[in-house]
């Protein structure tokens, strides 16, 4: 189980607005870094669109690998953001929002004894 998969989990078992916060930050993050895996700039490691051509000019077989390859994250990005469109749109029809999870976040924090002392030895 993918730590993502039990964060979505958590937020909605807990109906907790800064549970889905985090898991949308998350989540937005390998969608980022799927977007990055797609493009494939030379020397970032991963073998895109961008690497897979300047490779086809030299090694026919590994470009068309790379092609497919490329496809591959271009099917995981999409999916990506298919599934966050739908987890938003169910975010969104069980009442929850930003507000709450400010709220939620501020309430936590407040009854953190150990966050409080960190936030008066700051002051």
């Amino acid at each position: 189980v993918s730590t993502q998969s039990t964060g979505l989990y958590n937020a909605v078992r807990l109906d907790s607005s800064i549970r889905y916060m985090l898991f949308f930050f998350l989540y937005g993050f390998q969608i980022f870094v799927s977007a990055v895996a797609v493009l494939g700039f030379s020397g970032g490691g991963f073998a895109g669109w961008i690497t897979a051509f300047a490779t086809m000019e030299k090694n026919k077989v590994l470009g068309v690998l790379g092609i497919l390859n490329s496809l591959a994250w271009c099917a995981n990005c999409l999916i990506a953001v298919y599934l966050i469109m739908q987890i938003h749109k169910t975010y969104r029809s069980t009442g929850q929002s930003m507000e709450k999870a400010s709220g939620e976040f501020a309430a936590s924090a407040g009854s953190s004894r150990s966050f409080g002392q960190a936030v008066l030895r700051s002051l």
